[in-house]
């Protein structure tokens, strides 16, 4: 006797799902590597292996719908993190910094994101690169004495005046 859940799908079918879903993610983060100036494609092919198989991880079994983006966020995460350590700060400090950083490399015509997961001579080169690009506060950032202010309260009388 073959009874079946009304609306349920074979088994065949959620695993084809997945299958579709895992590819469709694959070729997404692809992309979105390569959009990031990455051109190994070794490189990119390992990458994109890890992203999906943390976002599988993250989601658990049967979720296809949310893999495309749980892979692109971890994606996103790995080149922050890569390119914080290529120029030498933690990753989350200050986000400005960094996203200063990712804007020059983006916007710098013949720069290649590679090196930031290589670690070695040219990763440093990026960094002076990067550095050289990087907007500086002009004048220099200073620290101004601020003057002290009495508290004013509106229901009750302050005692600071």
């Amino acid at each position: 006797m073959s009874a079946t859940v009304a609306g349920a799908a074979p088994a065949v079918d959620a695993g084809t799902d997945m299958e579709e879903a895992a590819a469709a993610a694959r070729d997404t983060v692809a992309d979105y590597w390569r959009s990031l100036r990455l051109t190994d494609e070794a490189l990119i092919a390992a990458l994109t292996a890890d992203c999906l198989a943390r976002a599988r991880r993250l989601l658990g079994r049967g979720t296809t719908a949310e893999l495309s983006r749980r892979a692109i966020e971890e994606a996103q995460r790995r080149f922050d993190h890569a390119l914080a350590a290529a120029i030498g700060m933690p990753p989350s400090n200050d986000p400005h910094p960094l996203a200063a950083a990712r804007a020059a490399l983006l916007l710098t015509p013949g720069l290649c994101a590679d090196c930031l997961f290589r670690h070695d001579d040219s990763t440093r080169e990026l960094k002076a690169i990067l550095e050289a690009r990087l907007p500086r506060a002009i004048p220099p950032e200073a620290r101004v004495a601020m003057q002290p202010v009495p508290l004013r309260f509106w229901l009750f009388q302050s005692t600071d005046a």
